[in-house]
């Protein structure tokens, strides 16, 4: 099996959500010489089309949390391997529920598919204080830090997060999502974007980085 064949069965694994033939998979790979970058890539490219299939309703929630499940353990496979590369594995994300809001399961969603994707999480839970938030940001000095509200007023203490990170000059890139959150929400209280659903939130900050 050529290498070009051995990287597109690994993209295909990923779209059947076969984690066992994942595994052997990467270990095959591996066998053959290729690099930890090279299938994280594949890998990546079969949760891309995971994506897609998911926005184009071919694919449904659950089948979108399976396939960041077989990444994230892709991923512990990885990991020794890229940090003995030099490959960077990913940047800091936070994400929040904030203050006056204890809903959690997209937020949760959120965080797999991040995890998934190679991104270094801090997840602060729910009805997180923006002083918190902040404070965490400072602390990991983050790249992105995700804010997720079910209840209309938990945005105000979105915007006061908001607030307080450009006090602080804190240059990560806010993204808002949940029921409660709205593209003119976003642009109102400052928020660098806006995602309507999970996979939408993760390709907007995989653009970023």
């Amino acid at each position: 099996m050529s290498d070009e064949e051995l990287l597109n069965g690994l993209r295909k694994l990923v779209l059947t959500f076969d984690e066992k033939g994942v595994e052997k998979g990467i270990q095959d790979a591996f066998e053959k010489g290729l690099s930890a970058q090279e299938i994280l890539n594949e890998l990546s490219r079969g949760m891309e089309a995971v994506g897609k299939k998911f926005e184009a309703g071919e694919f449904f929630l659950p089948e979108l949390v399976w396939s960041a499940e077989i990444m994230k353990s892709a991923l512990k496979i990885l990991q020794t391997h890229m940090v003995n590369s030099g490959a960077a594995i990913g940047r800091k994300i936070i994400l929040a529920s904030p203050r006056g809001d204890i809903h959690d399961i997209g937020k949760n969603i959120v965080g797999s598919l991040l995890e998934s994707n190679g991104f270094e999480v801090h997840d602060l839970g729910v009805d997180v204080a923006p002083e918190e938030i902040v404070r965490k940001a400072e602390e990991v000095n983050a790249d992105v830090i995700g804010l997720s509200a079910l209840l209309s007023h938990a945005v105000s203490s979105m915007a006061e997060t908001i607030i307080l990170l450009n006090e602080k000059t804190i240059k990560a890139k806010v993204i808002i999502g949940g029921a409660a959150a709205t593209p003119q929400a976003a642009a109102t209280i400052g928020a660098d974007a806006y995602a309507s659903d999970a996979w939408e939130g993760v390709k907007i900050i995989r653009g970023w980085i």
